[in-house]
C-alpha cells in the first residue's frame, strides 16, 4: 500500500498544472509542473511528501484567486485567463487529496517503525496498516465524491447564480463536514 500512497502523493500535485498546460500556457505549466517534481523528488528523499502538496495547493490557490473575482475585476489585470473555471478551481481537489495520501504515508511508515521496535510480525503489521489505509481512503474518497457532486451542481446549475469560486468554498466547508463526521462515527466505532 506504500507505493501507492508514494505514487499519488508526488503525480495528483501535478494534475491543476497538467490543466494549466492543457489551456495553452505550455511555458508556465511545464515550468511548475517540473518545479513540483522536483519539490516531490526532493521530499521522497526527506520522506516527507506533503512539501509537494502543501506548494501545488497554495500556488492553485493562489492562481484561482488571483484570475477571476473581484481582484482581476478592481485591478482590470488577471494572472492568467483560465477557459474553464469549474474545471480549474475543481482541480484543486487532487493537491488536498495528496495531502492527506502525504500524511497517510507518514503515518504508515511512523507505525511501522514502531511496530517492528515492538517486535511485531512484519507481515502482520504491513496487512493492518494496509487494511487502516484502505478503509481511510475509502472515506476521504467517499467525502471528496460528495463534494464534488454538490460542486459540479452548484457551478452547473444556474438557478444559483454563484460563481465558480464561491461553489469552491462550499465544496471545502461541506468536504470538511463530511470527513469529521465520518471520522468521528469510526472512533464510536473502535471504542
Amino acid at each position: 500500500m506504500r507505493p501507492t500512497l508514494i505514487s499519488l502523493s508526488i503525480i495528483l500535485p501535478m494534475l491543476p498544472f497538467i490543466i494549466i498546460l492543457l489551456m495553452g500556457y505550455t511555458t508556465l505549466g511545464i515550468v511548475i509542473i517540473s518545479i513540483i517534481g522536483a519539490i516531490g523528488a526532493i521530499s521522497l528523499l526527506r520522506n516527507n511528501l506533503h512539501y509537494a502538496s502543501w506548494f501545488s495547493l497554495i500556488l492553485t490557490s493562489f492562481i484561482s484567486i488571483l484570475s477571476q473575482g473581484y481582484i482581476p475585476f478592481v485591478f482590470h489585470i488577471a494572472l492568467i485567463r483560465i477557459s474553464d473555471i469549474p474545471l480549474f478551481n475543481g482541480s484543486i481537489i487532487a493537491p488536498e487529496y495528496s495531502l492527506i495520501l502525504a500524511y497517510m504515508d507518514k503515518l504508515y511508515s511512523r507505525y511501522v517503525k514502531e511496530f517492528n521496535l515492538k517486535g511485531f510480525d512484519k507481515k502482520e503489521i504491513e496487512s493492518e496498516l494496509s487494511a487502516l489505509s484502505r478503509s481511510i481512503i475509502s472515506i476521504i474518497t467517499l467525502a471528496f465524491t460528495l463534494s464534488v457532486i454538490v460542486y459540479i451542481g452548484i457551478t452547473k446549475a444556474n438557478i444559483l447564480s454563484l460563481n465558480p469560486f464561491i461553489a469552491l468554498i462550499i465544496f471545502a466547508i461541506i468536504f470538511i463536514i463530511i470527513s469529521r463526521y465520518l471520522i468521528e462515527k469510526i472512533r464510536k466505532l473502535e471504542s
